[in-house]
C-alpha cells in the first residue's frame, strides 16, 4: 500500500455510502489519480477478491460462491481493475451476472467513462459512479500530502499548484518529492513535474496501446484539437472515427464537446515528445503541412499560417497572406497575422500591389500613420511604373486606401467617394469595403460619420445612391439603416425609426452583407431596451444570431456576444457577464482597435465590478485611439464613462461630464447618454442646475436627455451598480424587513411585525439601500428581486 497517498475526501464518503446499501461502484478517472490506491485503502481491513483486466487470465471461477439467505453475513467483496482493457464478450458478461448477485459488493475501476457494454446495466440499477472529479485533491488534501515529505508551500503555492496538476496524486507526489529536495513551486518545478509525468504515462500507458492507436494519436498531437475530418486529413487514415472510439474508450484523456476533440494537456506534451524521438522532424513536418493545408481549406488562416510555419513551408505562407489582404480588416486577419506581415522583407513586399496595400492598411490599424503612408506612397509610386491590369490593380488599392485607411478619418469622404475612377467601378474592380468593421453600428463602424448626422436626410438623398453604388453589396440597404441609426441617435421619431432599420435589413436579404443587417438589428436591439421591451430585444438578437451562423458570418459573432453581454448588465446578471469577460480579449497583453466594441463592453464590466482603475486605464487606451483615428464618437463615449468612473471614485468628474454633454448636443445626440441612465442618472442631477444657464446647451434637448435618462435608471436599476452584496451579506432581520417593505408594509408597522423599535428598522432600511447601491425603495425593490432576495 502507498503510504504517501491521501485519499480525497468526496470519494471516500461515495464508497462508505454504496458499502451500506451494497450498491455496485464504478469509479473511473485518468492515470495517476489512485484509482486503485482508494479502493485498496479503504478495503485495508477486509478481504476481498482482486481481479484486473489487464491479466487476461481470469474466469468466473474466480468470483465467489454465492451465498444463501440462512448464511448470512457481509456481502462479499470483488474488486475488478483496468475494466477499460476488457474486450472479451464473454467477461463482460460474467460481470453483468455478478453485478445482478444480492451477496456481492462489486467495485469497478476503470480510466473511461461507463462504456456501452455497461450503460443498460446502469440505467437499471443506478450503479454509483466515482467520476475523475471526485479523485481530484483539494487543497487541504494536497497540503497534508506534501506536509508527509517535509515540504511546504503558501496557500498561494499551493492552490496554483492544485490548478496546474487538476488534482492529480500522482503529480503532487512528485511535485512533493522534489520539494522535499530543496524544489520551490514555479515554473521549473512544474516543468521537472511534466517530465517526470510524461515518462510515467511512457511506462503505464502508451506500452498498454495498440500501436495503430498510439500511432494516430502522435500524428493527430501537431495539432492543439481536432474535429474528424481534420484528423483524417491529418493521418490520412479512413479508420480515424473506429480509432477516436477507441481511444475514447482507453483511458480518460480524450475530451470531446460539440464533435471537437482535445487530448489533456500533459498526454499532448507526452505524446510530442514520443513523436519527435520516434518519428523524427520530417514526418512532424509532413503532418503539420496537412494540417495547415485542412485550415486553408476552411478559411482558418491564422492556424494554417502556424502550421505552414511548423512545416518550413514558407511560400505557402507568402501565398496565404496575398490571399488575406484581398479581404477587407473585418473579414481578414490582418491584425492577428501582423507577425507574418512583419516578417516579410521589403523586398518581398515591394513590387507586389496586394502586400503594398496591406501593409499601408496593417500599420494604419497599428496606429502608425507615418508608416502606413509610406506604404501608401510607395504604392502610388509603383502605380505610375507600371501599365495593363497592375496598373489597374494599384489604383483600384490606392482608392480602397483612400477611403479605408482608419487614421485618415471620415473627413472629405465624400469628396473622395465623387472622384473615385469611373474604369473602377465599371469594372468592379474596387476592392470590398466594409462600412461596419462588424459592428452593430454604421455611424460608429469602419469610420466614424457623426458630421454626416447633422445632414442626415439631405445626404440620404443627394449622396445615398453614390455610396450604395460603390460599396456594392455593402451598399444594400445601408443609406435605411444609417439614416435610422441618425435619427434614432437624435432621439427622433420611434416609427420612423424602426421602419427605417427594418427596411435596410431587408435590402439586405437581396444579396446583401450581414454585416449591414447586425447593424440595423443591433439599433432596434437598443430601441427595444429604450422602451422597456427586454424580451424583444433578446429574441431578436437571437434570432439574427440563426442567420449569422447560417450564412457563416461568423466574424460577426464576438461582437455579438458583446452585445449580449450589454443585455446582461441591464438586467444584472453577474453570470453572464463573468462569462463574457472569460473570453473578453485581453487590452493588457495587446490592444486591437478592431475589438473597440468590446473593450467598451469591458469597461461598462469593469464599473459594475467595482474594478475602477481597471477600466480607467482601458478608457485611456480608448481615448488615444479616438484620438488617432479621428473617432468622435468613441470620444465622446469615452468620455462619458471616464466621468462615470471618476464620480464613483469621488474624484473631480464635472467638467469632463459637461464637456461631453456640450459636444453630444452639437449633434444633438441624445440616445448614447440616455442608454446609460442608470449609471449617469446622479450626475445629470448634480450637474442639472449649472446646465439650464450653459449657453451650449440646448434646454429643451437636455430636458428631453434627463427625462429619458430617469425612465432608463428606473427600468434598469442594477446597470453598471457594483457587485452587490449576496445574500449571507444581508442578516437575518434585514432580509425580513427587505421583504416586509415588498409587502407594503410601513416602517411603524414593520417594527410592530419584527417587534423592533422604529430606529432599528430604519438603520436596517438604510444599511440595505447601501448594499443594494440605491437611494429609494423602488430601486431596492427593483434590483433586490433582481438578485433573488425576493
Amino acid at each position: 500500500m502507498d503510504q504517501d497517498y491521501t485519499a480525497p475526501h468526496k470519494a471516500l464518503q461515495k464508497l462508505k455510502a454504496a458499502r451500506k446499501l451494497c450498491h455496485t461502484v464504478y469509479l473511473y478517472g485518468a492515470t495517476g489519480y489512485g484509482k486503485t490506491e482508494l479502493v485498496k485503502q479503504y478495503l485495508s481491513n477486509r478481504r476481498y477478491g482482486y481481479l484486473s483486466c489487464a491479466d487476461g487470465d481470469w474466469d468466473a471461477a474466480a468470483f465467489p460462491a454465492p451465498k444463501t439467505l440462512e448464511e448470512g453475513g457481509p456481502c462479499s467483496v470483488v474488486v475488478i481493475d483496468d475494466l477499460h482493457r476488457l474486450k472479451n464478450k464473454e467477461k463482460q458478461r460474467d460481470i453483468l451476472s455478478l453485478m445482478k448477485r444480492k451477496d456481492v459488493w462489486l467495485i469497478l475501476i476503470s480510466r473511461s467513462q461507463v462504456p456501452p457494454w455497461l450503460l443498460t446495466a446502469y440505467m437499471q440499477t443506478g450503479f454509483l459512479v466515482i467520476p475523475e472529479e471526485d479523485l481530484r485533491l483539494k487543497e487541504a488534501e494536497a497540503a497534508a500530502l506534501l506536509a508527509r515529505f517535509g515540504a511546504g508551500a503558501t496557500q498561494k503555492e499551493l492552490a496554483r499548484m492544485v490548478e496546474d496538476s487538476h488534482g492529480n496524486a500522482y503529480t503532487l507526489g512528485l511535485a512533493a518529492r522534489l520539494m522535499a529536495g530543496g524544489a520551490r513551486p514555479g515554473p521549473e518545478l512544474c516543468q521537472a513535474v511534466s517530465r517526470l509525468f510524461s515518462d510515467y504515462l511512457e511506462s503505464a500507458v502508451f506500452v498498454e496501446m495498440e500501436p495503430e492507436l498510439l500511432e494516430f494519436l502522435m500524428q493527430v498531437s501537431v495539432v492543439d484539437e481536432f474535429d474528424l475530418p481534420l484528423a483524417e486529413m491529418i493521418t490520412g487514415s479512413r479508420h480515424a472515427a473506429r480509432l477516436l472510439k477507441e481511444a475514447a474508450e482507453a483511458g480518460n484523456f480524450l475530451t470531446e464537446q460539440e464533435g471537437v476533440y482535445r487530448l489533456r494537456p500533459i498526454l499532448l506534451e507526452s505524446l510530442r515528445r514520443r513523436m519527435a524521438v520516434s518519428c523524427g522532424e520530417s514526418a512532424i513536418r509532413e503532418y503539420s503541412y496537412n494540417a495547415g493545408l485542412y485550415y486553408e481549406m476552411q478559411g482558418r488562416i491564422p492556424k494554417a499560417l502556424a502550421m505552414y510555419e511548423r512545416s518550413g513551408y514558407t511560400s505557402r505562407i507568402r501565398e496565404l497572406l496575398i490571399r488575406n489582404a484581398r479581404c477587407n480588416p473585418g473579414n481578414g486577419h490582418y491584425f492577428e497575422l501582423r507577425k507574418y506581415y512583419l516578417q516579410l522583407k521589403p523586398a518581398e513586399i515591394e513590387g507586389n500591389v496586394i502586400l503594398m496595400a496591406a501593409m499601408s492598411m496593417l500599420y494604419s490599424l497599428l496606429m502608425q500613420p507615418e508608416e502606413s503612408e509610406a506604404w501608401y506612397e510607395k504604392l502610388a509610386a509603383y502605380e505610375k511604373t507600371v501599365r495593363g491590369g497592375e496598373k489597374q490593380e494599384a489604383k483600384s488599392r490606392l482608392a480602397y486606401l483612400d477611403i479605408a485607411l482608419p487614421h485618415r478619418g471620415s473627413r472629405g469622404m465624400l469628396h473622395i467617394l465623387k472622384h473615385i475612377p469611373s474604369v473602377l467601378l465599371e469594372r468592379d474592380s474596387l476592392p470590398e469595403l466594409s462600412v461596419t468593421s462588424n459592428l452593430p453600428s454604421t455611424m460608429n463602424g469602419g469610420k466614424d460619420f457623426c458630421h454626416w448626422s447633422k445632414y442626415d436626410r439631405e445626404l440620404a438623398v443627394s449622396a445615398g445612391k453614390l455610396v450604395a453604388g460603390i460599396l456594392g453589396r455593402y451598399g444594400k440597404g445601408l443609406v435605411n439603416v444609417a439614416l435610422g441609426e441618425s435619427l434614432y441617435e437624435k432621439g427622433g421619431d420611434t416609427y420612423e425609426v424602426l421602419s427605417l432599420l427594418t427596411r435596410g435589413e431587408m435590402e439586405t436579404l437581396g444579396g446583401g452583407m450581414a454585416e449591414i443587417a447586425f447593424a440595423a438589428v443591433g439599433i432596434q436591439i437598443r430601441l427595444y431596451l429604450l422602451n422597456g421591451d427586454m424580451e424583444t430585444a433578446q429574441m431578436q438578437l437571437a434570432s439574427f444570431e440563426k442567420r449569422v451562423r447560417q450564412e457563416n458570418a461568423l466574424q460577426l459573432l464576438p461582437n455579438m456576444e458583446a452585445l449580449k453581454c450589454r443585455l446582461a448588465l441591464y438586467r444584472g446578471d453577474r453570470e453572464a457577464v463573468r462569462r463574457f469577460m472569460e473570453t473578453a480579449p485581453d487590452e493588457d497583453q495587446e490592444f486591437c482597435v478592431l475589438e473597440r466594441y468590446r473593450y467598451l463592453t469591458k469597461v461598462r464590466c469593469y464599473l459594475s465590478t467595482g474594478d475602477h482603475l481597471k477600466a480607467l486605464a482601458l478608457l485611456e487606451r480608448m481615448r488615444y485611439y479616438a484620438r488617432q483615428c479621428q473617432r468622435t464618437y468613441i470620444h465622446m463615449e469615452t468620455e462619458l464613462l471616464t466621468a462615470v468612473t471618476r464620480y464613483r471614485q469621488g474624484e473631480e468628474w464635472k467638467e469632463a461630464f459637461q464637456a461631453v454633454l456640450r459636444e453630444a448636443c452639437g449633434y444633438r445626440f441624445l440616445r448614447f447618454i440616455s442608454e446609460e441612465g442608470p449609471a449617469v442618472n446622479d450626475l445629470l442631477r448634480q450637474v442639472k442646475k449649472e446646465c439650464q444657464v450653459d449657453e451650449q446647451l440646448d434646454s429643451e434637448w437636455m430636458q428631453r436627455l434627463l427625462q429619458e435618462s430617469e425612465r432608463m435608471a428606473v427600468r434598469y436599476p442594477a446597470y453598471l451598480k457594483r457587485q452587490l452584496s449576496a445574500t449571507l451579506d444581508f442578516s437575518e432581520n434585514a432580509l425580513a424587513i427587505l421583504r416586509l417593505q415588498a409587502e407594503g408594509l410601513s416602517v411603524t408597522k414593520i417594527a410592530q411585525r419584527l417587534s423592533m423599535k422604529s430606529e432599528t428598522v430604519k438603520y436596517h432600511i438604510s444599511e440595505n439601500y447601501r448594499k443594494l447601491g440605491v437611494s429609494g425603495k423602488a430601486d431596492a425593490m427593483l434590483t433586490a428581486r433582481s438578485l433573488n432576495l425576493l
